[in-house]
């Protein structure tokens, strides 16, 4: 049987549940937002490429991210990276290893426009979806109606592994 987690002990004590649609509605957001933002650049007429934005970068960073720019691989690991993370959290499967190279994602996005996102202070959008998929990391949304709770009761709970990948 699996240990209870911070997650299941705070569903349980929410008004009639209704945290777990809360969660689940927040973890499908976010997927079709990664989704999507995948979707429509691996989409774009001629091929997407990140070297227009990475030319212009700042901050603590932009010598490296201005090296990136025209890299093909760059281009498909931001491609593939958000439709992957964006279909994992839509099926509940694989979550961690999503949220972990999501905050990946969304701090190197946040380090490559230094001086553009945080004109308004040092909070900005790509803070906020990153806390949230921290959440995601710590918090066992894979179980919440999602493919990750599924696979972890059939396999052996001995291996502390699959709480890694399917959480």
């Amino acid at each position: 049987m699996r240990k209870s987690t911070s997650l299941d002990l705070f569903i349980k004590g929410s008004y009639l549940g209704g945290v777990s649609l809360a969660l689940v509605l927040l973890r499908l957001v976010m997927g079709i937002l990664f989704f999507l933002a995948g979707w429509s650049k691996l989409m774009t007429d001629g091929g997407w490429s990140a070297a227009g934005y990475l030319q212009h970068a700042t901050g603590p960073f932009a010598s490296w991210f201005v090296s990136l720019a025209g890299n093909p691989v760059v281009d498909q690991l931001n491609i593939w990276g958000l439709l992957l993370i964006g279909l994992a959290f839509i099926s509940g499967l694989f979550m961690r290893p999503a949220a972990f190279f999501g905050i990946l994602i969304m701090l190197l996005y946040y380090f490559s426009d230094f001086v553009g996102n945080t004109v308004h202070g040092l909070i900005d959008e790509h803070i906020v979806y990153a806390t949230v998929l921290f959440l995601f990391l710590v918090g066992g949304f894979g179980h919440v109606f999602g493919i990750d709770g599924l696979i972890q009761r059939r396999l052996d709970q001995r291996h502390k592994w699959t709480r890694i990948f399917f959480g």
